[in-house]
């Protein structure tokens, strides 16, 4: 009963100074929305940079037609290498389930009197992956690439620019002079903003063979490759037996730098992890402090309202409340203060956050990054937690103060 008796007290005295009592929420209100609201655009961009990099297949190996230099005791290797056979090769590696092959150029592409300019991906069908939808058509088959049919896969960007009216299976494409015939349009993983369009896909027999007849003869027929491990935790022992194969098969001396490479998109996934919530954590940090200042703010105004009511406090003691009653009193007063505003700052935080998701919708369609702009349903609560402590410790030095005052000097008080 004490403590609903000092809570109806406490709502007395802040409807009594309503401009006081608004200016002290203010300072909380802006503290609880710059925690939250910083903490939720951090957790937003980290959650959209992580669905961007679900297609990096961090369960894979990439390998590469590019010199290894990562071993500076090796002599490097004078040229790169990668051919279909040591693909073939690969694939028949223990622990090794599915390698795709990749031979990557640019070129030209006209489809009636539209002209782009795009990446040309020769490729097989396990270049298609969960992380990718086929919208229109088919797409390639390994018949495709036995028979090198001339036909071709657009992603979704390419579609748009070249067939506008929106209907491209079937029709006539010109890729470095020669005649293809869209089979199909997939959209690319994730929105496309890290992994964006413009790109074609063709059999890579025919890339090889037909669009780049120089790759067929030469050392690099093969850009890079996905090779795809039965059990994950044996990646580095597959890795390590490629090494081993490729090295032999290129007839390198142990001196020799590898004419080939690795990329690891794990170190690049955990790195980025690493930065992304160092980044958030720092945005809290400041969105703290501004809390932090709102709750001075609080200290001053509870000051201020001790100073004012001193009669009051040695009224009540004259009339036997004890020194636990009005330090209950003040204390309650800047809880309830704290938490007007955290209610305040939570609103605000809501508002800010879809206005903030409408604008980046409207300027960054393209970049998929609305979607993701969420309230952190944790930062809220922590913000509103800490708001509650903040008040607490905000209130206990008035608090002290006005319960310590000897009933007589109050009373004086004019």
């Amino acid at each position: 009963m004490k403590l609903i008796e000092a809570l109806r007290i406490a709502l007395d005295s802040l409807l009594s100074n309503q401009m006081r009592s608004l200016l002290a929420t203010l300072g909380i209100a802006i503290g609880i929305a710059a925690v939250s609201t910083l903490l939720s655009v951090g957790q937003s961009f980290q959650r959209f940079v992580q669905s961007q990099f679900e297609a990096l297949e961090t369960d894979a190996l990439t390998l590469l037609a590019q010199p290894d230099y990562n071993n500076p005791s090796a002599i490097p290797a004078e040229q790169p290498r990668l051919t279909a056979g040591d693909i073939e090769a690969i694939a028949g590696l223990p622990d090794v389930r599915e390698v795709t092959a990749r031979y990557i150029s640019g070129g030209e592409l006209r489809a009636g009197p539209n002209v782009s300019y795009a990446n040309i991906i020769g490729t097989d069908p396990g270049y298609l992956r969960p992380t990718m939808s086929l919208m229109l058509g088919r797409f390639l088959t390994q018949r495709d690439l036995d028979e090198r049919a001339r036909v071709a896969v657009l992603d979704l960007f390419m579609a748009q620019q070249l067939f506008p009216d929106g209907r491209p299976l079937g029709r006539e494409l010109r890729v470095q002079g020669l005649s293809f015939r869209v089979v199909g349009v997939y959209a690319p993983p994730s929105g496309g903003f890290f992994f964006g369009g413009g790109n074609l896909l063709v059999p890579i027999t025919v890339a090889r063979d037909r669009l780049f007849p120089q790759a067929s003869l030469g050392s690099v027929q093969v850009s890079e490759a996905t090779i795809y491990v039965e059990d994950l935790s044996r990646i580095d022992t597959v890795q390590q037996a490629v090494i081993a194969l490729l090295r032999e098969r290129h007839k390198l001396l142990p001196e020799q730098g590898s004419d080939f490479s690795f990329q690891d998109f794990r170190q690049i996934v955990e790195s980025n992890t690493n930065i992304l919530v160092g980044l958030t954590a720092f945005l809290g940090v400041i969105g703290g402090i501004a809390l932090l200042v709102g709750g001075i703010g609080i200290m001053n105004i509870m000051l201020v309202s001790v100073a004012e009511r001193t009669r009051e406090i040695g009224l009540r003691k004259a009339v036997g409340a004890r020194r636990g009653d009005i330090l209950v009193q003040f204390l309650v007063e800047a809880v309830v203060l704290s938490l007007i505003g955290g209610v305040a700052g939570v609103l605000l935080t809501s508002f800010l956050v879809n206005v903030g998701a409408v604008v980046v919708q409207l300027l960054f369609a393209g970049a998929g990054i609305a979607p993701h702009l969420l309230i952190n349903a944790q930062a809220v609560l922590l913000a509103l937690a800490f708001a509650s402590v903040v008040g607490l410790v905000a209130g206990i030095y008035p608090a002290v103060r006005a319960s310590r005052l000897p009933p007589i000097e109050a009373l004086r008080t004019p």
